[in-house]
């Protein structure tokens, strides 16, 4: 998994410099309520549970009993429920905003709410599609699924947003952010981890032991914060983020930068940037953005009604971050000769 999610990031980066698509020139990637780098569930174990706002997966997406976007204002610069780069099975319902997938749509006792754009087919086992679908292959499903709208095959296929570039940036940013010197620092009061912030933009580097062993993280004073931690495994349950003075759980990123597999349950009001992390979330509820390189489990990942992280701004785009991370290869070049 570890090795795909690379390939896709590498993928990413070498299609990235200068590229800014019609597609995605309305787009803000921290909309998505939820991106995997690669995969969501697995064929044999579909991910469970709900995320209320939009959704996108660069590779193959698999759920069971399984509502997607069923908050209908949430998202608000992507229209699709969920976008995917590869195949997507669906057992549950899509409430708002329909799919649009490069791969087969399968709906096995599922109803889609909206328009089903794909560069597949649709097939499954029953269903209903309530709109429109457009398919650049045919509708395998016979009478067992039912659509509304028109139905139009052999149709070219278009994705509406460049999932290699949302996943090259959100790579980037966060190995961007792991990157930035601290600001600020932390007082470890009893498990409960106090961060003040420091002006605009705080950076502040916890413990990975600590962050593992802590009940609670308290941060107090206003501006974006993000919160790196380090470690490739981290294996942790609740968190209570406590936010005074003028920080918010909008403005605050929690960068799990070095993890390359993350274990987490429980409540976590927070944006997560887990870019390079097989991350399995076994059940619990996160509010905010929750960034992966592949994800399995079933918890249920909610929006955050102030948005998709606010702090976006202190981060580079797409182009900066690469041109960024150019300029770091030739420093290490230098130091080498």
């Amino acid at each position: 998994m570890n090795r795909t999610i690379r390939t896709t990031a590498a993928c990413a980066i070498a299609s990235m410099a200068g590229l800014s698509t019609a597609a995605n020139a309305a787009i803000s990637y921290w909309d998505f309520n939820v991106f995997s780098r690669s995969t969501i569930g697995s064929a044999s174990q579909g991910y469970t549970s709900d995320f209320q706002g939009a959704s996108g997966a660069v590779g193959n997406a698999y759920f069971n009993g399984f509502a997607v976007r069923t908050m209908a204002n949430s998202s608000p610069s992507l229209a699709a429920g969920f976008y995917g780069g590869g195949n997507f099975t669906l057992s549950g319902s899509v409430n708002n905003g329909g799919v649009n997938v490069a791969g087969n749509v399968n709906i096995n006792g599922a109803s889609i709410a909206g328009a089903v754009r794909s560069g597949g087919n649709l097939g499954g086992t029953s269903g209903s599609v309530n709109g429109n679908v457009t398919l650049a292959g045919v509708k395998t499903a016979g009478n067992s699924v039912t659509v509304s709208g028109t139905l139009a095959t052999g149709q070219a296929y278009a994705s509406a947003v460049d999932l290699v570039a949302a996943s090259s940036y959100f790579q980037n940013a966060g190995a961007y952010a792991a990157g930035l010197a601290p600001t600020a620092s932390y007082v470890n009061n009893w498990g409960e981890l106090v961060i003040n912030t420091s002006g605009p933009f705080t950076v502040v580097n916890l413990n990975a032991t600590d962050f593992v062993n802590a009940w609670g993280i308290r941060v107090v004073g206003g501006g974006a914060v993000v919160v790196n931690v380090g470690g490739t495994a981290l294996n942790f349950a609740s968190k209570t983020w406590n936010y005074q003075g003028g920080a918010s759980a909008a403005s605050t990123l929690l960068n799990l930068n070095q993890a390359l597999s993350v274990n987490m349950s429980g409540g976590h009001n927070v944006n997560i940037l887990a870019a390079n992390a097989a991350m399995t979330f076994g059940s619990g509820v996160v509010t905010g953005n929750l960034i992966v390189g592949s994800l399995a489990g079933g918890g249920q990942v909610n929006w955050n009604p102030d948005g998709g992280f606010t702090g976006a701004t202190y981060i580079p785009t797409p182009g900066g971050a690469i041109a960024l991370a150019g300029a770091g290869l030739i420093a290490i070049r230098r130091r080498r000769r």
